[in-house]
């Protein structure tokens, strides 16, 4: 957060440093990257959607935020949502002790939105 270069432009770097150790390693290694064709679109679903786009949304969030805190509890919450949306598409089922771990996380996330304004209102 506190570099205050453009959000794109970092990510952007760090994925084509990746790119050029890979690169790199499979020259050292003499490996070649003989796939199938939906491994390829595979690869390239996860570096756009898991990889490019919600690391943007994030980092704008961070920034968009009084705190990281604020923020930061919606990483136990990804795997939940995730978990909802592969239901509805694929069909997965979702157990009695997911929903039960859900109602934790959700209490320690208030309890520490709690606690954080129980400590802002006493400074």
């Amino acid at each position: 957060m506190k570099d205050k270069r453009d959000t794109i432009t970092k990510l952007f770097l760090n994925f084509l440093c990746g790119s050029i150790f890979i690169t790199i390693f499979l020259l050292i290694t003499k490996q070649s990257l003989r796939a199938p064709s939906y491994g390829y679109l595979g690869a390239l679903y996860v570096g756009i959607f898991e990889m490019g786009i919600t690391f943007v949304l994030w980092l704008k969030a961070l920034k968009l935020s009084k705190t990281t805190a604020q923020v930061s509890n919606f990483i136990y919450l990804v795997p939940f949502l995730s978990l909802v949306v592969i239901h509805f598409s694929v069909g997965e089922k979702i157990f009695t002790s997911t929903i039960i771990g859900l109602v934790f996380i959700i209490a320690g996330i208030l309890l520490q939105q709690h606690s954080l304004n129980i400590i802002h209102h006493k400074q």
